[in-house]
């Protein structure tokens, strides 16, 4: 595979983006093709499980020495994943009201722009004391994620009192891995500055007299290396996965 840049090649970078899109447009179109005219965001919610899966296992390759060429393989497998985000952005423009891949990358700019004010903010060189402190550009992620749910929830939108905030749990889909959902929940609540009090309402519902029919001290436990994982930027399900495919490819 040529590691030539898009510039050596006379394009522009992203041109190529533009013409995934029209290769979409084709599928999606009368004359085009019959299994794509077929799909709807549901049935093709199995093909973004899987795709996401096999870009991990590349990502493991890659990291681990021990798949296919880096130079293709992970490439090849985001671009599978890259065909069903612009699948469902294409099956966006047939709703009502209608929404396209320029909505898509639109959300993901304007979400990148205003929670990285020390890159894309007007007073961008004093919005961190330390550009390169990793600790206050996770701080600062942290804090204008809660401002957004804050102007989302509005001056009604609080919980009961004493009770813990109800989006720290919502959109999270029930499918998600265990850890991957607790990773979720922990940073939702860091980021509104709170993390004690979902340590403090899990440790509650640990101490039910049924705690030790589901083992509650054990999922405390999970919960303690969660918040580590979260601290540290980590994903705890990815760790996890990680250890045991060289445990167990050490083991071969």
């Amino acid at each position: 595979m040529s590691t030539d840049q898009p510039e050596d090649r006379g394009t522009a970078r992203g041109s190529e983006l533009l013409r995934a899109v029209a290769v979409m447009d084709a599928l999606r179109a009368p004359d085009g093709d019959a299994w794509s005219a077929l799909q709807t965001h549901h049935s093709l919610a199995r093909y973004l499980l899987e795709e996401t899966h096999e870009v991990l296992e590349a990502i493991e390759e890659r990291t681990d020495g021990t798949g296919p060429s880096a130079a293709g393989h992970l490439p090849d497998e985001l671009g599978d994943l890259l065909f069903q985000i612009l699948f469902h952005a294409r099956l966006g423009q047939e709703e009502d009201p209608a929404w396209d891949v320029d909505d898509v990358a639109r959300a993901f700019v304007e979400k990148m722009e205003r929670r990285n004010p020390h890159v894309f903010g007007a007073d961008r060189e004093d919005a961190l004391g330390d550009r390169g402190d990793v600790e206050q550009i996770i701080a600062q992620w942290h804090a204008v994620k809660a401002q957004e749910r804050a102007e989302e929830d509005g001056p009604h939108g609080s919980d009961a009192a004493g009770a813990l905030p109800t989006a720290w749990f919502e959109g999270i889909p029930h499918a998600l891995p265990a850890l991957q959902a607790a990773a979720k929940s922990v940073h939702r609540s860091r980021s509104d500055g709170r993390i004690d009090e979902l340590t403090a309402a899990a440790e509650t519902a640990a101490s039910a007299p049924d705690g030790e029919d589901w083992g509650a001290d054990i999922a405390l436990r999970l919960l303690d290396v969660v918040r580590e994982a979260e601290a540290r930027d980590v994903d705890p399900e990815s760790a996890l996965r990680t250890l045991l495919t060289r445990a167990r490819d050490r083991s071969r």
